[in-house]
């Protein structure tokens, strides 16, 4: 079973470049340049859902094929989501979650991630 798992999870650093330590954002030029190398791998991998490590990047994704998703609301709090659509005509998922290192309770997002891939 973890195999499959581990078979089915691709992860990608979005932003291109090395950050300088710590909680250092990227700059808007920075984000803006990532997307090409986001839509190859969305593209290539195809993936159903995808799930945005931390509100900043969630803010700094790419507009382009963009269509915005309905919230899900778990204990009262909402969660924005969206999908992207692709050169084929496939829909990804997408939301976004706190990023771990600030503010992550495991079992709320638990709930909320569990709706999402529903």
């Amino acid at each position: 079973m973890r195999l499959k798992i581990w078979n089915s999870v691709i992860f990608f650093n979005y932003l291109q470049v090395a950050m300088g330590g710590p909680r250092e954002a990227g700059a808007a030029e920075q984000y803006h340049q990532a997307g090409k190398a986001f839509f190859e791998v969305i593209e290539k991998y195809q993936p159903e859902y995808i799930i945005v490590w931390g509100k900043r990047l969630w803010n700094n994704l790419p507009n382009v094929r963009w269509h915005d998703g309905d919230d899900i609301v778990v204990d009262g709090y909402p969660v924005a989501t969206g999908s992207y659509l692709l050169s084929n005509g496939k829909q990804v998922k997408v939301m976004a979650v706190n990023h771990p290192s600030v503010g992550y309770s495991w079992d709320y997002w638990y709930k909320v991630i569990q709706r999402f891939l529903r």
